[in-house]
């Protein structure tokens, strides 16, 4: 049984993932009164990826989930991308909706309208500590390095952003959420245009959780994702959409996927190299390194025969 969940980790992630929270989710939506366990649901899919980590990589892989959480030793330009830039962002949505001819109250978040800089600085706090790391000790910790192990970042994100959709199905058919009722296709190009987002963020920071944990908050807190007002305007909705997937292009335009700042991204228990024993005479794969970009592209593994000479660079005489 652990033989087979160590062969298959995402799909064991994919199940705990869904499972646990939508455990509480779906009678919810049925509208059966689920207590206590309403708020505790907010970090059921973290401790999904906690126990698949645990069940797929034992404790390396647990650990390997702990450092990435407290990661906090990036570049400080990166936290001003994360809190600061879905900020920039709500108010360019705002600017483009006023252009056509909207209302700006309707467009602006209501965090910056009239609201003060303690009130803003709670909000993020909360929004960090529950939705930011309840999400992404499971999205960016556990699966996205996961999927860049075998696909290349442009597709892992797509692929990402699907799950990560699809996981918010129950919340749509929940009265008194911020998704009920709200359209799935503007749900899953809107999560998918944010995931590349994120895994730019993501690559850019050694794989920083906490980063994104912050930056998932900021996206909640500054309203980046409006969604359909009761009497059907999709104005708003469609040009923040809009508005991301020009972001979309404009990272993968300049390269942004294209590797990161360090080998902190991939799973770092599963870059090891075995040690050959007395009587080993195959080839021993390397372990990943600081080029791990270009492998988790192409899917390329270099593998060194013990046996082989190594060739040094003849010097020319002068």
């Amino acid at each position: 049984m652990i033989a087979a969940l160590r062969r298959h980790p995402m799909a064991t992630f994919v199940v705990l993932a869904f499972g646990l929270p939508w455990l509480v989710w779906v009678p919810r939506a049925l509208g059966v009164r689920v207590g206590v366990l309403d708020p505790l649901s907010t970090w059921l899919v973290a401790v999904a990826a906690a126990l698949a980590a645990l069940l797929t990589g034992g404790r390396p892989a647990l650990r390997d989930l702990g450092r990435r959480l407290l990661r906090w030793r990036v570049r400080w330009v990166w936290y001003a991308v994360v809190l600061v830039g879905p900020a920039l962002f709500a108010l360019l949505v705002a600017g483009v909706v006023v252009l056509l001819g909207g209302d700006p109250a309707s467009a602006a978040p209501p965090v910056l309208v009239g609201g003060s800089w303690l009130l803003l600085v709670t909000f993020l706090l909360v929004a960090t500590l529950t939705d930011g790391l309840g999400e992404e000790v499971a999205w960016r910790g556990f699966a996205l390095p996961r999927l860049l192990e075998r696909l290349g970042p442009v597709p892992a994100s797509l692929l990402l952003g699907l799950v990560w959709g699809l996981w918010h199905l129950p919340l749509l058919w929940t009265e008194g959420r911020v998704l009920h009722q709200q359209p799935l296709w503007l749900l899953l190009l809107d999560i998918t245009a944010k995931s590349v987002l994120f895994t730019w963020v993501f690559l850019r920071t050694d794989g920083s959780v906490l980063v994104a944990a912050m930056f998932h908050a900021a996206t909640n807190v500054f309203v980046v994702s409006p969604t359909v007002p009761d009497d059907g305007d999709l104005t708003v909705p469609l040009v923040a959409l809009g508005l991301k997937w020009v972001l979309v292009a404009l990272v993968l335009g300049r390269g942004g996927l294209r590797g990161g700042s360090g080998p902190g991204i991939l799973p770092r228990h599963r870059g090891r190299t075995p040690e050959p024993d007395a009587h080993s005479t195959g080839n021993v794969a390397r372990p990943i390194s600081a080029g791990w970009a270009r492998a988790a592209c192409f899917g390329t593994t270099r593998t060194v025969n013990p046996r082989e000479p190594v060739r040094r660079a003849s010097r020319r005489r002068v």
